[in-house]
């Protein structure tokens, strides 16, 4: 992957930082495990992974509705966009393995997870499970925009942490 296009403006009054006008924050990949890490320890996996759900899955869904506006894109597009800022912000090389936009099906691949790789390879479990409600939050958006029907949900596969050659994700509708 080249050098990153994501564009960063700084406000220089107040020092907020915008991409296409959506405030964002730039925090190094360890502190993000570092927090999953901790809150997994207080409230447990599964608890976590249910709250991060259903946050990722609409933050997902604003992200694109608002980059879609912005830069006229189609649903399909806008859902690339998505995994390739995603991508191009550290997260891990995501790419589509297939695609099925009218019945709601992705398989998506990541390779060099930040989450799989602060955990490290013996880790012995799957970790990545905050992209799951990414996942199914760009499809909804695909769904919505589209006007398809379906709630897309999305489970990992398999994860680097658990011994795999990368992360996978399965997204559906049930």
């Amino acid at each position: 992957m080249a050098q990153p296009q994501v564009p960063i403006d700084v406000d220089p009054e107040t020092g907020i930082w915008t991409t296409n006008g959506l405030p964002m924050m730039y925090l190094p990949r360890h502190f993000m495990v570092n927090m999953q890490q901790a809150i997994e320890g207080a409230m447990g996996v599964a608890a976590y992974r249910a709250i991060l759900y259903q946050s990722c899955h609409l933050s997902a869904l604003q992200w694109c509705r608002a980059e879609a506006k912005t830069h006229g894109l189609s649903p399909e597009e806008t859902f690339r966009h998505y995994l390739k800022r995603m991508s191009q912000r550290g997260h891990g090389q995501v790419e589509i393995a297939s695609l099925d936009i009218a019945a709601g099906r992705a398989e998506i691949i990541v390779r060099n997870s930040a989450y799989a790789l602060g955990y490290g390879a013996g880790a012995a479990r799957r970790v990545c499970y905050v992209f799951e409600g990414s996942f199914a939050g760009g499809m909804a958006y695909v769904l919505e925009a589209t006007g398809g029907a379906g709630d897309p949900t999305c489970h990992e596969a398999a994860c680097f942490a658990e011994g795999a050659p990368e992360c996978r994700f399965m997204v559906s509708c049930g």
